[in-house]
């Protein structure tokens, strides 16, 4: 497999490494304070002071802005167009994310919500540009440890604090909530009761104002979100993540004892893992046990063990999911009948609208319309090739199809076609460090760069799998990552002229 695309002659190498610093830096941000839907934007109020700004998420109209000045400073930075030099690109994986964009553009003057689509549109865009700078300037530092460095620590932030709510808050929470309905919410100032009435933490019943039981089940369930809207979102999230960031720990912790790079290691992944389990997401288990037997699948070795270790986590897998989730399906599976009605009324959509759809982000209204009357409203379509098809038409659907199933499929071949895996490449490396180039980017041990593009490449399938039954393309914190990586690995593993 290739090394590290080289940056051009004309590149500083101190600038670049620290353009891949603060980038990094602004993805573990997006995690951290954007996680929501941009069409939710006008329920999250700006932050007031201080506190707020550290600890509430932030309206996800000021996200575009800070990745504008950072598109345009990374490319003052790297001189994109010389890094291409010398190699052979996919040129259909670069003019097809450009048509679909420009027809997002074009559906949204037909769009019957301006103001979704204003705020939808942004959101498509930066991923297109996340991915451009992805392709165009971050390839090598994904294969060094200054483009992970704040990405990592958002995530593990997001992880943290999806501990803390499943040990301590909602839990704690839910007591407060009940004790707050026996006594009559005589224990709530009337500024704390106003807040939770626009949060639709309370509701009337009958005269009476009671705690919404829908989000009293949630808390008694302890479902996490991390810092993301919900807990699907954080699946999706530790999907697309925790794979790559096992494996850039495990680098950069080869110099320290064995005994404690396992113990980093195994700490982060068994936490990403309860996490995952914490988050209850039933598309997040199945994606993870699909990619996870791809995973065993690409290692090298006897194609018969392989084969025993696959069907050996199918097997369990499958099997404690059915356990886990038995009290769910004895219910009538109901969030996967909801999807249903949603996928089916997106069908609807597209065959009234084929060509332009009803515009970016829009689902929302032609669903107040065309849902079960028995079935809750939705504001997206909770899969993001449908919600496609929907917002633009049968071209949107056709072009963004046709753009992630070609980039997964070139990744996969690119990186599959390798033979050359060896025994090391999925196991630790020996402690050899990180060294120098002379470029100025780290290089690492082959094996790790190897072990690296195909942890990010398993990310990614599980998350784009993922985005079949949920909404990530419209959460600036997992889209905006996805499509930078997804850039970045492109990049990289381009075969030279």
């Amino acid at each position: 497999m290739n090394g590290p695309a080289s940056p051009t002659r004309s590149s500083s190498p101190e600038a670049l490494r620290f353009f891949a610093l603060i980038f990094g830096a602004f993805l573990g941000l997006c995690i951290l304070k954007w996680g929501n839907p941009v069409i939710l934007d006008a329920q999250i109020p700006m932050p007031r002071d201080a506190a707020e700004w550290f600890q509430h998420p932030w309206p996800s109209r000021l996200a575009p802005p800070f990745l504008m000045v950072l598109v345009v400073v990374g490319v003052m930075t790297s001189k994109p167009m010389e890094s291409l030099r010398g190699r052979h690109f996919p040129a259909l994986l670069l003019i097809l994310p450009a048509i679909w964009m420009a027809w997002q553009s074009l559906a949204a003057g037909r769009s019957v919500d301006p103001v979704l689509t204003g705020l939808t549109l942004p959101q498509l865009a930066g991923c297109l540009a996340c991915y451009s700078l992805g392709f165009l300037v971050l390839g090598p530092a994904l294969r060094s440890g200054w483009l992970w460095v704040g990405l990592i620590a958002g995530f593990g932030l997001c992880l943290n604090r999806a501990a803390q709510q499943h040990l301590f808050e909602l839990r704690q929470d839910y007591q407060v909530l009940l004790e707050g309905q026996a006594t009559g919410w005589t224990n709530f100032t009337a500024s704390s009761l106003a807040e939770m009435r626009d949060n639709l933490l309370l509701i009337q019943t009958n005269g009476v104002e009671i705690a919404n039981p829908v989000i009293l089940d949630k808390m008694r369930r302890a479902r996490v979100n991390g810092t993301m809207v919900y807990p699907n979102a954080l699946a999706g999230m530790i999907l697309l993540l925790l794979p790559a960031s096992l494996a850039v720990l495990a680098t950069v912790s080869a110099t320290l004892k064995a005994s404690v790079r396992r113990l980093v290691v195994g700490s982060f992944g068994l936490l990403g893992l309860l996490t995952l389990y914490w988050t209850g997401s039933k598309a997040g288990w199945l994606v993870a046990i699909g990619v996870g037997a791809v995973a065993l699948l690409l290692r090298p070795g006897s194609a018969r063990i392989k084969a025993a270790w696959v069907a050996l986590l199918l097997a369990g897998g499958l099997g404690l999911f059915g356990l886990r989730f038995a009290g769910y399906f004895a219910k009538g599976a109901t969030s996967a009948v909801a999807r249903a009605d949603y996928w089916k009324a997106a069908v609807q959509n597209t065959w009234e609208h084929p060509v332009w759809g009803s515009g970016p982000g829009t689902f929302q209204r032609p669903y107040a319309r065309l849902k079960a009357p028995e079935s809750e409203m939705a504001r997206l379509v909770h899969n993001d090739f449908l919600e496609q098809a929907s917002d633009s038409g049968l071209p949107g659907f056709v072009l963004y199809t046709a753009w992630i199933g070609g980039l997964l499929w070139t990744l996969g071949r690119r990186i599959t076609r390798e033979k050359d895996l060896g025994a090391q490449s999925l196991k630790a490396s020996p402690a050899v460090g990180v060294q120098p180039s002379g470029t100025g980017w780290p290089v690492w041990p082959e094996a790790d760069r190897q072990r690296l593009e195909l942890a990010v490449f398993i990310g990614l399938l599980g998350w784009f799998t993922h985005g079949l039954a949920e909404f990530g393309l419209y959460i600036p914190a997992s889209a905006w990552t996805a499509f930078t990586l997804a850039g970045a690995l492109l990049a990289g593993v381009m075969p030279r002229r």
